[in-house]
Parts: structure tokens; C-alpha cells; sequence
């Protein structure tokens, strides 16, 4: 009876690890944030990205990480992946899942 225990333990945590593997047990992705920087916060992380960012730097702002490029703010005139504002569209802040073979991740 131990012996088919045993075996029944080990085949389902082959199983989960082998699926696991394959990215079929991935969870959902969701949002992140919201993050906040003010004025005397450092322009680094945990508060922004980076000092490059070309936003108000004298008003506190209220951002979210998002897809890359559909931010509504820029870098140095690029786009870039940060919603500044409350309420970002749920499409924004979806990340999407990486493939299992990590140089294909955006």
C-alpha cells in the first residue's frame, strides 16, 4: 500500500513539474503598481524608473508599470512602458505571458 502511495506522489509531482516546465501552469498575469513618486523622492527605483522620464517633476504622480509602448508617458521622447494616472485600461497593465524560452520575453 505504501509502494502505490509512493508512486501516486511521485507521478503527480512529475507531472505538475513537467507542466510547469512546458508554461501550461502559469498563472494569470495582472498589474502591478500602483507605484507613487513625489518631489524629494528619488528618481530611481522603487519610486520611478528613471530620472529620464519626461514628466512633471514638481506635482507627486501616480503610475503604473504597462506593455511597452502603450504608456502615455515618454522617455526623451521614446514610449515607454509607464501609465502615469489612476485608473490605467486593463489592456495597458495586462502582461502578457513569456514563452518558456526567456529572449523571446518582450
Amino acid at each position: 500500500m505504501i509502494n502505490i502511495r509512493k508512486a501516486a506522489v511521485s507521478a503527480l509531482l512529475s507531472s505538475g513539474l513537467a507542466l510547469a516546465g512546458l508554461g501550461v501552469a502559469a498563472g494569470t498575469a495582472h498589474a502591478d503598481g500602483p507605484y507613487h513618486w513625489c518631489p524629494g523622492n528619488p528618481k530611481n527605483m522603487p519610486y520611478v524608473p528613471n530620472g529620464d522620464i519626461d514628466w512633471d517633476w514638481s506635482i507627486c504622480h501616480t503610475w503604473y508599470p504597462a506593455a511597452y509602448g502603450t504608456g502615455n508617458v515618454t522617455m526623451q521622447g521614446r514610449p515607454t512602458s509607464i501609465w502615469d494616472g489612476d485608473n490605467p485600461p486593463p489592456e495597458v497593465t495586462y502582461r502578457q505571458q513569456c514563452p518558456p524560452i526567456a529572449f523571446m520575453c518582450p
